[in-house]
């Protein structure tokens, strides 16, 4: 029985000391530095965790500069710059307190962005004092400088946001067929979805959206977005998108499906094709790895040249863009765009048009503030010098993944500009649109019956017209055709026009007048007046 009792003692007191320790074990995490944790999340990339353990620690401790000056790098990474700068600025009111080169070039940009320019060329000098020969920083300095440069022709420039953006992130927009595919991280209704548990929101996925006529006003809308490719998509992010051979072919970034050595899971490129209206997997870029991602991709319509950006070893920083050929039935290695384009910072998003010229997206080279949309051509020494889009195309927050039309003249685009730099949207861009006022030429002839022969057609010498805003019922030019019927009209500004013409006999005929809506367009006018159609609309050329 003693032993018994011995035994038992024996048995309580060890789970009172396995208890115990377990107590003390969990006493000790909760009293764990706080500091020490916000730096755990922060070091992790978990910066909106690290934030709300870094305002704690001030709340108790409202002097911890180190907790200042993480919180403005912590908000920087979030892209909140306001907030940044504040810190930034509580962190550099104690005495003797000087920032980093990497933490001065962060308050630079960010007050660009803020279009604080006088502050940020203050630090950008002070960088420039450090390094010498930085010739990045050299040019941000230059570009603020002669920043109105970028502000030139703006007039020639329509930028709209689309009716499809939500809440969540739509970007990379791409045209194929009868639609538009983008990447949302957009919430899916009714659905149990991963989430990103550094930033607790969706996984991003492909989206198609389509045009359709609106039953009521006439006008072209776009339809509600609805997930495309559906069979392709990864456990983690799908996305975005390029299409070849006339949209029957795509490459495609998703996560690799196995973590690597970190626990992280890298981007890389698919390959898919259109099949009885489904799409179904081909084959992986054969130089996908678990030790870097890809980013972006955009291919040549015969799908034999590659372009997508790459935080790979052995370019200048950050992400760089590079290219890759199809060649005897294999991928070449991807070979960096060289220094004409990729900088120590970050250059994304490439897109190539039909007509050879590259489009991406650089934080590195000077512009407007944050990641801005440039222009590049391939010259017989490599890349021209990238040429800044300007405004309004860029702006001083985020502007990337820009597709167009085959002229170049009409687009998509993604931006942040909106909310502050939280919420990627998707733009509609018109590039080369007419500047007002312009004027235009032509020939009025006339025939006196619809019935007449072509032949009859004659020019009108010596007629009184009017140009007539629409829109507004009033004249706002007028002017008599010479003696063989040539006219010249100067329109004033953006509106809808007719024609008003008064013949010798006193009769009035109307002509529409359409003017072009791009100024490559513009060509000679010929207005055709058909005699006994009195007051109706005249055939114009």
């Amino acid at each position: 029985m003693n032993a018994l009792k011995k035994i038992l003692w024996i048995f309580i007191l060890s789970i009172s000391i396995s208890q115990a320790g377990k107590g003390q074990s969990t006493v000790f995490s909760l009293f764990k530095d706080r500091l020490t944790l916000a730096n755990e999340s922060f070091s992790q990339g978990n910066y909106a965790s690290a934030i709300e353990l870094y305002k704690s620690v001030l709340t108790k401790r409202p002097e911890d500069i180190s907790a200042q000056l993480r919180l403005a790098q912590a908000y920087y990474q979030l892209k909140d710059y306001k907030t940044s700068v504040s810190f930034y600025n509580s962190y550099l009111s104690h005495e003797n307190k000087e920032l980093s080169f990497a933490d001065m070039l962060k308050y630079a940009d960010a007050n660009v962005v803020l279009k604080d320019h006088a502050t940020a060329l203050a630090y950008y000098k002070r960088c420039l004092q450090r390094d010498p020969n930085n010739d990045v920083i050299a040019k941000k300095i230059w570009r603020l400088d002669n920043i109105n440069y970028l502000f030139e022709d703006s007039s020639r420039f329509a930028v709209q946001e689309l009716a499809i953006n939500s809440a969540a992130g739509e970007l990379a927009p791409v045209v194929v067929h009868d639609g538009l595919i983008f990447t949302s991280n957009r919430k899916t209704s009714g659905a149990i979805e991963r989430v990103d548990a550094k930033l607790n929101e969706p996984f991003y996925k492909m989206y198609k959206t389509s045009w359709k006529t609106a039953p009521t006003t006439g006008l072209m809308v776009m339809t509600e977005p609805k997930q495309f490719a559906s069979s392709l998509s990864s456990p983690y992010n799908t996305g975005p998108v390029s299409f070849y051979n006339k949209g029957n072919n795509m490459v495609f970034v998703s996560s690799s499906t196995e973590a690597d050595e970190k626990g992280g899971y890298s981007l890389g490129l698919y390959f898919a094709v259109l099949e009885e209206n489904k799409w179904k997997m081909l084959s992986s870029y054969s130089h996908n790895s678990s030790s870097y991602s890809i980013n972006d991709v955009s291919i040549s319509e015969d799908g034999k040249v590659l372009f997508f950006s790459s935080d790979m070893k052995g370019g200048f920083g950050g992400n760089d863009i590079y290219t890759s050929e199809f060649k005897n039935g294999s991928w070449s290695k991807p070979q960096n765009l060289g220094e004409s384009v990729n900088t120590s910072q970050n250059e994304i998003f490439p897109y190539l048009h039909q007509d050879g010229s590259i489009y991406f997206s650089s934080d590195g080279l000077p512009g407007l503030g944050q990641l801005d949309l440039f222009k590049t051509e391939l010259g017989s020494d490599g890349y021209d010098e990238p040429q800044n889009l300007g405004y309004p195309v860029n702006s001083s927050y985020d502007d990337f993944g820009i597709t167009f039309d085959s002229l170049a003249i009409h687009g998509y685009f993604t931006s942040n500009r909106k909310n502050g730099g939280y919420d990627d949207d998707i733009y509609e861009l018109d590039m080369d649109l007419q500047q007002y006022p312009i004027t235009i030429t032509g020939v009025m002839k006339f025939k006196e019956h619809t019935w007449s022969e072509v032949s009859s057609i004659q020019p009108w010498p010596k007629v009184k017209f009017y140009l007539v805003d629409s829109r507004h019922g009033k004249s706002v030019f007028e002017g008599t055709t010479d003696a063989g019927g040539s006219f010249s009209i100067t329109i004033p500004y953006f509106s809808k026009y007719f024609l008003q013409i008064v013949d010798p006999s006193g009769n009035e005929h109307k002509a529409s007048l359409e003017i072009a809506k791009y100024r490559s367009e513009i060509s000679s006018h010929e207005i055709v007046v058909v005699k006994d159609m009195f007051n109706q609309k005249e055939e114009v050329k």
